[in-house]
Parts: C-alpha cells; sequence; structure tokens
C-alpha cells in the first residue's frame, strides 16, 4: 500500500535508478499505491552528487512527496514513514467514506488493547 523509493545523495546512479523503479511500479504495483521519494545520506553533504534540487524536482514531475533522510544520525526517518503512513490511511478512510452506507462513520481506526496510545509501531517490507 505503500512504496519509499530511496536514493544515496552521494551516488548518481541510485538517482538515476529511481525513474525505472518508478516506471516499475506502474507497470506492476497497484494504480492506489502511495509513493514517496527519499534521498538518504544528508548527514554526508561533503560527498554529495545529487542536490536537493534535483529530487524535489523529480518528485514534483511524478506528483509523489520527497524528503532528504539519514538513517545514520536519524533524520526524517521517522517523518518519513509516519507521512507515508498517514497517507496510506487517509486513502483508506477516503476509499471507506466512497464505499460505506449511508449512516455509518466509515473511517480506519487502528487500535490495539496490549499497547499504549503513545506507541507508535510501523510495519515495512523491502522489496
Amino acid at each position: 500500500m505503500g512504496i519509499m523509493l530511496v536514493y544515496d545523495i552521494t551516488n548518481e546512479k541510485s538517482f538515476d535508478n529511481i525513474k525505472n523503479w518508478i516506471r516499475n511500479i506502474e507497470e506492476h504495483a497497484s494504480s492506489d499505491v502511495e509513493r514517496m521519494i527519499l534521498g538518504n545520506k544528508c548527514d554526508m553533504n561533503d560527498k554529495r552528487q545529487v542536490s536537493k534540487e534535483r529530487g524535489e524536482k523529480l518528485a514534483i514531475d511524478y506528483g509523489i512527496k520527497f524528503l532528504e533522510t539519514s538513517a545514520k544520525s536519524s533524520i526524517n526517518v521517522e517523518e518519513a514513514f509516519i507521512t507515508l503512513a498517514r497517507d496510506i490511511m487517509t486513502k483508506l478512510n477516503r476509499k471507506m467514506n466512497e464505499n460505506s452506507p449511508p449512516g455509518s462513520s466509515g473511517q480506519v481506526k487502528i487500535t490495539s488493547k496490549n499497547q499504549s496510545k503513545k506507541s507508535i509501531f510501523l510495519r515495512c517490507a523491502l522489496l
């Protein structure tokens, strides 16, 4: 339901592959899958080969959200997952409202009897 396309800002070739990955998603994934482009290793600005502006422009061209992240320094990693999860839930709620009978809420709610309300658990799969 959500795909993060991650490239390495210190590696031009990884950025060039994003277009191929998007084409594969368009050919093989569900048409309503949420997508996000992440430029990783933003903590290594001295070795940067791909400008932030190029990443932003590519995301705008495809109508996809964009963030620069650093897994090593924990910059924007949580924000990326929360943003993607929120976008997926928004889309699910919209679909539920469109398909629900009159008078029902049609809202997707995620709850757990054993988890505190402050805990956030995200599940992802790498392809």
